[in-house]
């Protein structure tokens, strides 16, 4: 696999972070604010202190919106899972900086390889989270990383999947890139894709659905630009050409406002 993969894409250092963090933010504030993050903690240790496992950790953007949300007495000891070493390295950093984390073990591998990578020798979480992380995955391997997170919870633990649906515009963007430029791209996975591998494996969970809209200014092309990029996991796709005509439909008081629908899935292991 190269370095050019979508599921490589957020390790480049010519990605844009701050930019995409501006529109996306959206995303993290929704979460953190309709979700009881601080009463399931307490409700899984009675004393605060968890042990968590961040898959796909990528910068700790997810942590740093829910720092902000705990109460006195949460603390999270969070090991780090990563495919990139500078994503890792980013992500203890700002642990460092975070009131009610800690760092915990840093572990590069690919989400598709935690069966081997997490052996169960290794101890139980009390929650593990996967937050934007299961999308430029092997579909085909995902039901086995699934199951093995589940046998990695303590009993009582939760695994927190916060993932677009079919009828997000990220998704739909993406379906129109794979037509109109590469028919062999792998689709992205879903809401939807995880839902079914959830009933084939009998295991408990809840669903909170969120909607909310990607605002980006008119008038501001690069902006569009990148940001359509960042959509697709591709920096070299010509987003006019392939997208232009379906921009006017996004155009709304000056503003674009690309609508999206991402699922919170809490499972729980008995």
């Amino acid at each position: 696999m190269t370095t050019q993969s979508p599921k490589y894409f957020y390790t480049a250092d010519s990605w844009d972070e701050a930019a995409w963090i501006d529109v996306i933010s959206v995303e993290y504030e929704s979460l953190v604010s309709a979700y009881p993050f601080d009463t399931k903690f307490r409700g899984i240790s009675s004393e605060g202190r968890l042990k968590v496992l961040d898959v796909g950790c990528g910068s700790a953007l997810f942590p740093q919106y829910l720092d902000q949300t705990l109460t006195d007495g949460i603390h999270l000891t969070c090991d780090l899972l990563d495919v990139s070493e500078r994503s890792l390295r980013q992500a203890e950093r700002v642990m460092e900086e975070l009131e009610h984390f800690s760092a915990g073990r840093s572990i590069k591998t690919l989400i598709e390889d935690i069966p081997r990578a997490l052996l169960p020798a290794v101890p139980s979480y009390d929650v593990i989270w996967a937050i934007h992380s299961l999308t430029t995955v092997d579909l085909k391997q995902m039901p086995d990383v699934i199951e093995h997170l589940l046998r990695l919870l303590s009993p009582g633990g939760h695994l927190f999947i916060y993932q677009l649906t079919a009828d997000s515009a990220y998704q739909a963007l993406h379906r129109v890139y794979r037509e109109r430029v590469s028919t062999e791209v792998p689709r992205f996975m879903e809401f939807e894709d995880t839902q079914r591998i959830l009933e084939s494996l009998s295991a408990e969970y809840e669903v909170l659905e969120l909607s909310f809209d990607h605002e980006l200014p008119g008038g501001r092309p690069d902006l569009m630009e990148n940001y359509l990029r960042k959509c697709v996991l591709d920096e070299s796709v010509d987003t006019e050409r392939v997208f232009g005509d379906l921009l006017p439909g996004f155009e709304s008081g000056g503003l674009y406002r690309i609508p999206q629908t991402v699922n919170f899935i809490s499972i729980y292991r008995s």
